[in-house]
């Protein structure tokens, strides 16, 4: 069979997408309801300390944990939207290329992050009208306050350090996903895999650490340099590896298994 036929991946979509339905509205509404809470609870239940905008500043790094969380555990939710025991049978058995396969229940985590945008948004919405009708002295969109908050920090990073940010953000986000891509494929449990992972994430980066010739000195600026630039390629090389590791695995898969799928 071709590893990869558009039509056929356009139907495999289709059907994910219509399977997935009910997991996509219940997931908009908790997050709904989660952010409309948080936002209400800061800005009009807490009595603010220091100043008028700490509480803004506050439902702007709930928002940035929100959706940065996402980029980095969205590929632990590759199975959570199958919730019945058949769902992993029905998806094995689907007249679709292994690859296909695992490449939509991979990407389905970046359904989430629109559905967190206009949830975040009505949230934000209610609590600027709820602001405006109990008449509170300093009403403003979190929404603003979160790319101003965004715009401020990124101020302060050199322009000349734009792009080895933007290369070091990118690697370090993908390693992460690449890992728990890895344990959504090792680890049988559809949800909370992400725990075991990090567990795991945490004993390594440990290791890491303790291996490391210079683990006593830190360094808050560095500048470019050929090792940097190894580094880059060494990291890149990991990250290819889990996805990798992590396809094999899903090609491996049974619908009856023990803890882990090997």
């Amino acid at each position: 069979m071709i590893q990869f036929n558009f039509n056929r991946f356009v139907k495999l979509a289709k059907w994910s997408l219509t399977n997935d339905k009910k997991y996509h509205v219940k997931t908009f509404l908790q997050t709904l309801v989660i952010m409309t809470l948080v936002f209400l609870f800061l800005t009009s239940i807490t009595v603010t300390f220091g100043k008028d905008n700490a509480n803004y500043q506050a439902c702007s790094i709930a928002t940035i944990i929100l959706f940065a969380s996402t980029f980095i555990l969205g590929s632990s939710f590759m199975f959570y939207s199958m919730e019945r025991k058949n769902d992993m049978q029905a998806l094995l058995m689907l007249p679709a290329s292994n690859f296909e396969k695992y490449l939509m229940r991979y990407v389905s985590w970046i359904l989430l992050l629109p559905l967190y945008l206009v949830a975040t948004v009505a949230a934000d919405l209610v609590q600027y009208v709820f602001g405006l009708v109990v008449g509170h002295e300093e009403v403003r969109f979190v929404i603003s306050a979160t790319m101003e908050m965004l715009g401020k920090a990124w101020s302060q990073v050199p322009a000349e350090k734009h792009s080895v940010v933007v290369i070091g953000l990118a690697l370090l986000f993908l390693w992460f996903q690449s890992f728990y891509a890895l344990g959504a494929n090792f680890f049988r449990t559809n949800k909370y895999n992400w725990i075991p992972t990090t567990a795991v994430i945490i004993v390594l980066f440990l290791l890491l650490v303790w291996l490391s010739p210079d683990r006593g000195k830190i360094e808050l600026v560095k500048e470019d340099s050929a090792s940097d630039t190894v580094k880059n390629v060494v990291y890149a090389v990991w990250v290819a590896l889990n996805y990798w590791l992590s396809y094999r695995l899903f090609c491996r898969r049974q619908v009856i298994g023990k803890f882990v799928n090997v």
